[in-house]
């Protein structure tokens, strides 16, 4: 009797299960402030650091903490760690593209958590020196624009224009709170 031969072909996605495994070790999601999002502000200091200031306060300047980032990333743990555990099991799938999009998913859900603790929060008041204070009207160049027996012309206060929520009178600061997805390493 002759020996038989068989020829079975054995599909192996090791090298697609490595490569989506890779891919979701390798990076990792910031949420805050990212530099290129930092801006310069008036007075030399930019978003992330007054982000830092609020965050923790200073009561040496009289600012109290009004923490953001941290509890608004708190607010997304439970719901981040489904995602994870999703991307992971698809990473194990070999579905590698799964990885970005849910990384970038923890991103945004994260960046909105964030932002929301700007007009849902329980932070201290602003003083009444601070609603009431009436600033400068400036041109274009930035000079005081004056009236005609030359007193400084003023405009309106936080607190006549309704805007007494802390750290929301234009939302700059709010607004440019984000999230990126990086290589690890590279932030």
């Amino acid at each position: 009797m002759k020996p038989v031969w068989s020829i079975k072909q054995v599909f192996s996605n090791a090298e697609a299960i490595r490569r989506a495994v890779s891919a979701l070790t390798e990076k990792d999601v910031y949420i805050g402030v990212p530099a290129e999002n930092a801006g310069q502000r008036s007075g030399g200091i930019n978003n992330a650091e007054l982000s830092w200031l609020h965050e923790f306060g200073a009561p040496a300047a009289g600012i109290p903490a009004r923490p953001h980032l941290l509890p608004g990333v708190e607010d997304i743990r439970n719901e981040a760690v489904k995602i994870l555990k999703d991307a992971a099991q698809k990473a194990l799938d070999g579905k590698e593209n799964a990885v970005e999009p849910a990384l970038e998913r923890i991103g945004l859900l994260g960046q909105n958590a964030v932002r929301a603790r700007f007009q849902n929060n329980d932070w201290p008041p602003l003083k009444d020196a601070t609603l009431d204070a009436a600033p400068l009207k400036k041109d274009d160049e930035g000079n005081v624009i004056r009236d005609k027996k030359g007193n400084a012309r003023r405009g309106k206060s936080r607190r006549e224009k309704g805007r007494v929520n802390p750290l929301l009178d234009t939302g700059q600061l709010m607004k440019s709170h984000t999230h990126v997805v990086r290589k690890r390493g590279s932030a």
